[in-house]
């Protein structure tokens, strides 16, 4: 009521967000999310990746959307998902020279808010896992922002990247190391990852989908047993 009385005098309101079909079930979704006690072969991971117009989290824009379910020690390579997002694409961007997609080609995407609803009822309540995270994840953020829905995820979220190297340097060692080292490109080499469709949204999540079995199968044998015990290591 405090709260309440306080916007009321200083004239904000609470903002107002879009009620949709798609994020009251993905909200549902989120009441019910993975217990910390699942085993880890239990456990529903959803691995992703994106393809952006560009870094800025602020400015640019996700083009495409790979996503893979790895369950009990496997890729699930059936139950994948991709989809081409129609964005705008200033002249002089080079960002095809990464990913492949030529801008007129994006332009025949899908709408962005159909892309958004498609992703979120395929990822439920799953655990999250990308490589670097924090940028796939902002993407996707800066996407409910702009369908005017609240800017968060509600699922468990592992960073391959960060997970490797707490695998790698348990004890905080002081020996050097590189944020390089850790990579998708450098880890495909030490994993000996899939690494022939690069830079593509589909061919990173089946790439970090490898690496995170490879990582699972390391951090069983550190005594690592269930997703509580995973999340305890990031």
């Amino acid at each position: 009521m405090m709260v309440e009385w306080l916007q009321k005098l200083l004239g904000n309101k609470p903002k107002q967000y879009a009620e949709t079909a798609y994020w009251l079930q993905y909200k549902q979704a989120g009441k019910q999310p993975v217990s910390l006690s699942t085993p880890l072969p239990d456990v529903d991971f959803v691995v992703f990746d994106t393809e952006t117009t560009g870094f800025d989290k602020n400015k640019d824009r996700v083009v495409s959307i790979g996503a893979v379910r790895v369950k009990d020690g496997q890729v699930l390579v059936a139950e994948s998902f991709e989809c081409l997002i129609r964005q705008q694409v200033e002249q002089g961007n080079k960002s095809a020279e990464i990913h492949g997609l030529l801008p007129s080609e994006i332009r025949q995407g899908m709408d962005e808010e159909e892309a958004l609803a498609l992703f979120l009822g395929f990822i439920g309540n799953a655990v999250l896992v990308a490589h670097h995270i924090g940028f796939d994840i902002g993407m996707i953020k800066q996407m409910l922002k702009r369908q005017n829905l609240p800017e968060r995820l509600h699922n468990q979220l592992v960073d391959t990247g960060r997970l490797a190297l707490r695998l790698e340097h348990p004890f905080r060692t002081p020996h050097p190391y590189r944020h390089s080292d850790y990579s998708l490109d450098s880890l495909g080499k030490r994993y000996h990852l899939p690494l022939e469709d690069r830079h593509t949204a589909s061919g990173d999540a089946f790439a970090t989908a490898v690496l995170l079995l490879k990582l699972l199968a390391i951090a069983r044998k550190k005594d690592v047993k269930t997703l509580g015990d995973l999340l305890q290591e990031l």
